[in-house]
């Protein structure tokens, strides 16, 4: 199978899944519900959709009533919710149309645009970096396989792995920043009081961003790199002792350039993919971690949403996702076939 055949089929079959599960979604979240109450979802009007539930506990507040009428008329609640609404929705998603939202009275993707720098600037760094200190202590793991460094590197990077980030987080604010400060008067860390403004570009803005992030940063570092150093681990032990790299140490060839040439490009495949399925978490973010931090992110956001069921925010964060996660598997799925033509081999049969 040649390259463009391949790419065209993978981008099908993930677009076929987008479409799939967008449209579960919409089922679960308004045709269940109706269903489930005794309702007919293929008749208009039913007042046990959650939207109109909603928009019900809204009405008596004069500030919704914009948003009401709004939201009735661009999602078709007069309409029956299959095949009508269903339409709709399928329709929106595709021109990106998410509405306003009740929480804010603002257009949803204005919303996520002015908190999409803010989790970028958490979360870029959360993937990026564990995952380089991850390769690299699985590297080390590599040379000193079965040794004692070794095996302080795996019970490390279990110990990480299990930690969650915001336990790690708690525990430098209260020893790094506050105790110091209660205690002996010293700043070490800054205590999540005032948020920085990503907006402002002066030097004494960006030093207290840079301040303020930096144990947010290590908590993320100490927490993520164990997961990915034990899967590189792994990964390229279980490598190393396949018959070509046998064959390679027999020849003489030096350790170094086994791992650069035999041993790397074979891992590269796995390594796209699973890197594929992380990138979209960095849209999503840690709900606890954005909390305990007065962060004012997506995923916090998002958790205002689904306790308001503000469900123009619900759609966006769940559409936006599950398109990122399609694109970046998308993408991943074409750089494996680059890097190895018998993935398109193997797909025609």
């Amino acid at each position: 199978m040649g390259l463009a055949s391949y790419v065209v089929g993978r981008g099908i079959a993930l677009f076929s899944v987008f479409l799939i599960s967008v449209t579960l979604f919409f089922i679960v979240m308004r045709v269940l519900p109706v269903a489930l109450a005794g309702g007919d979802p293929f008749k208009p009007m039913q007042l046990q959709d959650p939207v109109w539930s909603a928009l019900r506990r809204s009405m008596e507040d004069p500030r919704f009533t914009g948003w009401i009428n709004y939201t009735a008329e661009r999602l078709g609640l007069n309409l029956p919710l299959i095949p009508n609404q269903l339409l709709i929705y399928l329709r929106n998603i595709f021109v990106l149309e998410f509405g306003y939202s009740i929480y804010t009275q603002q257009p949803v993707l204005k919303e996520i645009m002015i908190r999409l720098p803010y989790t970028l600037a958490l979360y870029i760094y959360g993937v990026i970096v564990p995952l380089i200190l991850g390769y690299l202590t699985g590297v080390l793991a590599l040379k000193y396989r079965g040794g004692r460094i070794d095996t302080f590197i795996t019970l490390s990077s279990l110990t990480s792995h299990i930690l969650p980030s915001y336990i790690l987080l708690l525990l430098i604010y209260y020893f790094l920043a506050y105790l110091p400060k209660v205690t002996l008067g010293i700043t070490i860390f800054p205590l999540p009081t005032r948020t920085p403004s990503l907006s402002d570009f002066s030097l004494e803005n960006i030093r207290y961003v840079l301040w303020y992030v930096s144990p947010i940063y290590l908590s993320m570092t100490l927490a993520w790199f164990g997961g990915w150093a034990y899967y590189f681990r792994q990964l390229l032990v279980s490598e190393a002792e396949k018959d070509y790299v046998v064959t390679a140490r027999a020849k003489g060839i030096p350790e170094s350039k086994i791992l650069r040439r035999e041993i790397t490009p074979n891992v590269r495949p796995p390594i796209i993919m699973s890197l594929a399925y992380h990138i979209p978490g960095i849209f999503g973010g840690s709900i606890i971690l954005e909390m305990l931090t007065s962060w004012p992110g997506i995923a916090y956001f998002s958790y205002q949403a689904f306790l308001n069921f503000d469900y123009t925010v619900i759609v966006a964060f769940y559409v936006i996702s599950s398109l990122l996660l399609v694109v970046s598997l998308f993408i991943a799925d074409v750089l494996i076939a680059i890097l190895d033509p018998r993935v398109r081999v193997g797909g025609g049969r």
